[in-house]
């Protein structure tokens, strides 16, 4: 039986939304595994991967508050995760700056799930790869700005 468009589009966010849940499952355990909260390895993951940010910055970044952004910053600094760095261009501002080696530690704690993700991707051909790419770029943004528009 053949499929229609429509119903291909609705088992590909069904699919979306079964994968979110193990993803989650598996931040958690990370995060606990290295005596850290789920939001704390969320502004690690956002630091290594979108630089260094002052406090202001990395709370919008993870949607916390001034307070909370704060007392994450300062678990952090006191595992070895990040450190605070005087800004170069204005030396009134931190920065928070992630720790290469532990950056490198927690990735590595991804790459089994990572080198199976590579795997399945070398199934697809350069097409295929544009238009996930496409839509994976395009429902960040949508889930962005879905963040921004919450009410809160």
């Amino acid at each position: 039986m053949t499929r229609s468009r429509e119903d291909l589009r609705s088992e590909v966010l069904r699919a979306i939304a079964r994968w979110q849940i193990p993803i989650i499952q598996l931040n958690g355990m990370i995060a606990e595994r290295l005596g850290m909260t789920w939001t704390d390895l969320q502004a690690l993951y956002v630091l290594a991967n979108q630089g260094p940010a002052t406090p202001g910055e990395l709370a919008r970044r993870v949607n916390l508050t001034s307070g909370s952004a704060s007392r994450m910053i300062e678990r952090l600094v006191q595992a070895g995760f990040a450190r605070r760095v005087p800004d170069d261009h204005d030396r009134r501002k931190v920065l928070i700056v992630p720790d290469e080696r532990a950056v490198r530690r927690v990735g590595g704690l991804y790459d089994s799930l990572n080198e199976h993700h590579r795997r399945d991707l070398e199934g697809f051909d350069k097409a295929e790869l544009a238009t996930l790419l496409r839509f994976l770029e395009s429902a960040t943004r949508q889930t962005e700005d879905e963040i921004e528009r919450f009410p809160g």
